[in-house]
């Protein structure tokens, strides 16, 4: 489906991993949407868990890479993302259709929150150190 690009941080690798978020957000939405059954919604919920993983894990290597100064509180916001989500998926064995919804809300307010605010300021500074480097190259 491709990012909105207010989502975008201009580092490619990031927003790409981004849109296959939204992808997998607008595929639990359709799955809700369209009543089947748990076994969809369970699916894609358990990919996302898998996804945001390794997305998070990637972030956190270009973190380090670049020394990102807000790199304790962007990986806390991480840590605590992935214990909410595991915390879900433990009590919602079964998703009933009131425990859809409040994933659905958790995971929208996330993707706004975090990617709109902590994923910006990453890219931002990727970016930045980026250009710092061509820049020292060339001289």
């Amino acid at each position: 489906m491709g990012l909105d690009k207010k989502y975008k941080t201009g580092v490619v690798w990031q927003d790409f991993q981004h849109g296959e978020l939204m992808d997998l957000f607008i595929r639990m939405k359709a799955a809700r949407e369209g009543n089947t059954d748990n076994e969809k919604f369970n699916y894609t919920v358990a990919f996302l868990s898998m996804y945001v993983n390794h997305h998070f894990k990637l972030e956190e290597e270009y973190m380090d890479i670049y020394a990102y100064p807000d790199r304790e509180a962007h990986m806390k916001e991480h840590q605590t993302y992935i214990k909410k989500l595991k915390a879900f998926r433990t009590n919602h064995k079964t998703y009933s259709e009131t425990a859809m919804d409040q994933l659905m809300d958790k995971i929208r307010a996330w993707i706004l929150n975090h990617i709109m605010g902590d994923d910006k300021k990453l890219g931002a500074h990727i970016m930045a150190a980026e250009k710092a480097m061509h820049e020292d190259e060339a001289t």
